[in-house]
């Protein structure tokens, strides 16, 4: 899996502050959609939006959480999406895992 960094800061946070993760954005493609990743602050979970090209805008598409965890999980909020994310779930969740065991490595060097 990659991903690529997309935050609205010029370089990546280099403090290990629960406050550097605020902000943070990474995006990645599964299933022929733009998702973003965003930290959320002394919580082990990402909220997850996806790009509507066809309305120039983002919009929610859950969580995935217990990222921490032995199980994370895909919580969708978004009712229209349910049935695209659980056919994608297992590649969502390995995306939001790989990008919180890469900001994990780098909080603690």
């Amino acid at each position: 899996m990659s991903f690529e960094y997309v935050g609205g800061i010029d370089e990546r946070p280099t403090a290990s502050t629960d406050a550097d993760l605020d902000g943070l954005h990474f995006a990645a493609v599964i299933g022929g959609r733009r998702l973003y990743f965003a930290a959320i602050p002394s919580q082990a979970r990402f909220r997850i939006t996806m790009a509507r090209a066809w309305e120039q805008r983002t919009g929610p598409l859950g969580s995935v959480i217990r990222l921490d965890t032995d199980s994370p999980g895909l919580r969708v909020c978004a009712p229209m999406e349910v049935e695209w994310a659980d056919k994608h779930a297992e590649r969502i969740v390995a995306e939001a895992v790989s990008v919180w065991r890469s900001i994990a490595r780098g909080r603690e060097g």
